[in-house]
């Protein structure tokens, strides 16, 4: 039997109601789920969707977050009382994290940032109702995705990660691996690639999304309350204690916490966390209460961490305990296959949230945006398309100037800049190919000199150490 078949049988009976204040989203929303076998109704606002769940019960809420008046947050809050509350998810075009972990925290079933297929969503939506179902009925279910016939065919499920499809689906499938297991991760990048991005959607395709996710960035905590900060301390426990508190862990029991850039931390934090990991208990600062502990630890850090264990600056037992599953986010020059897709969702993102028109991409800023080096990666990105986006003045289309990408900052952070003749003869000449996507014959002609001498210079390169075939290969891309 075809799996639309059997969906359409199982749903037949729900009712559904779609709040949005785009109409295009309502209709198509809930025109979608009609076909699917739902009883679908929709809402202009928060405050039409209220008087509605008073009239009624309904079974499934699709919600904007952000809408005129009452946000999808205050509607989840205000949801009548005395029946069954209905499972709610939250669709938003301009997302964050600690969006994502509020909405997770009152109550919502999911949290799905724009654009999304609508048949994954549903899909997804489905996945997850079933997840709450008796047991019998979930036990063939995969975590995400089709139904178990399906499942081979089955696209990776929305999340909140953007990029190409197909390195998209290296990453989730190694993420649904991963997600049932309590095992820690550790996510290694440099700043700007979306590490914590990663982390969130892990906790949110783990059996835990519906516990606490708690994010603590570990440089802002001075070294000396490290210890503190994350177990807690007893009254007394030192000067300025003046009441019991509990720490970071104490919150994330049962959900995931992150411990973003973990290399900077003390060695007196590091050997506590080290018993965290190998016992699942600890003890506040002060006390002797030894408290347990259910909690999936991630960490990440932008550091070289195995010069830091060489130099004694980390543990080394630690970090094998952290690093159970290693997952590496490569700088975005390294994967220039996301820039179309991140820079169109940015775009769209950035014309909602500012109420304007949709704006396109002429293909001559998309050659240029391919091109930079991103030193800050994603984030730099992001920022850029944002300022793109709020100073564009008219016209539907954004060029090349609109992004004023003279005001970057696009040469290689961990390349010092050449003083010498020849070092600044080499910088120069791949510098060039870099220009024109590793096409040999136009960069020698641009730089006036034969095929042949460049040829000669690049094995010059090898020679010296240069991984002139790295180069090669990120510049074509």
């Amino acid at each position: 039997m075809p799996s639309s078949v059997r969906t359409s049988e199982r749903t037949a009976a729900r009712r559904l109601l779609v709040v949005d204040d785009h109409a295009s989203i309502r209709d198509l929303l809930a025109s979608w789920a009609r076909e699917r076998g739902y009883d679908a109704r929709a809402a202009a606002d928060a405050q039409e969707a209220l008087g509605e769940l008073q009239r009624q019960s309904y079974d499934l809420v699709i919600s904007d977050m952000r809408m005129p008046g009452l946000s999808g947050l205050e509607l989840l809050q205000r949801l009548p009382h005395g029946q069954v509350q209905p499972a709610v998810v939250f669709i938003t075009a301009f997302g964050t994290v600690p969006e994502a972990v509020q909405a997770l925290q009152a109550g919502a079933l999911d949290y799905v940032t724009k654009p999304f297929n609508v048949e994954d969503l549903f899909r997804r939506i489905e996945t997850r109702l079933s997840r709450t179902a008796p047991p019998a009925a979930t036990l063939a279910q995969p975590l995400f995705g089709a139904e178990p016939e399906a499942a081979v065919a089955a696209e990776p499920s929305p999340g909140i990660l953007r990029g190409a499809p197909e390195n998209l689906r290296r990453l989730y499938e190694l993420l649904d691996q991963v997600a049932p297991s309590r095992c820690t991760v550790f996510i290694s990048g440099p700043s700007g690639v979306g590490k914590e991005l990663v982390a969130t959607e892990l906790h949110l395709r783990s059996p835990r999304a519906q516990r606490a996710f708690v994010r603590v960035n570990c440089p802002a905590i001075p070294k000396e309350l490290q210890e503190s900060e994350l177990f807690g301390h007893e009254k007394g426990a030192f000067t300025g204690a003046m009441r019991r508190k509990e720490g970071k862990f104490f919150f994330a029991d049962g959900g995931t916490i992150l411990l973003d850039e973990i290399s900077e931390t003390s060695l007196a934090f590091q050997s506590k966390l080290l018993r965290v990991l190998q016992e699942r208990e600890y003890e506040r600062v002060g006390g002797n209460e030894v408290i347990k502990l259910d909690v999936r630890l991630v960490a990440t850090s932008n550091r070289n961490m195995a010069e830091l264990v060489g130099s004694g600056r980390f543990r080394e037992d630690l970090f094998y305990r952290l690093n159970v599953v290693p997952i590496e986010i490569v700088p975005l020059r390294q994967r220039r296959e996301d820039i179309p897709h991140l820079v169109g969702y940015f775009v769209e993102r950035f014309c909602e949230e500012n109420r304007r028109a949709t704006l396109r991409l002429s293909q001559a800023a998309l050659e240029a945006l391919l091109q930079r080096h991103w030193a800050g990666n994603v984030r730099q990105l992001q920022n850029v398309c944002e300022r793109a986006v709020v100073l564009k003045r008219s016209g539907d289309i954004l060029d090349l100037r609109d992004f004023f990408l003279d005001l970057e900052i696009d040469t290689p952070r961990s390349q010092p800049a050449e003083t010498t003749l020849a070092g600044m003869e080499r910088e120069l000449i791949l510098r060039t190919l870099q220009q024109v996507r590793a096409n040999r014959t136009e960069a020698a002609r641009r730089l006036g000199i034969s095929v042949r001498t460049l040829r000669n210079k690049l094995n010059e390169y090898r020679a010296q150490g240069v991984d002139v075939e790295s180069l090669l290969e990120a510049a074509s891309r």
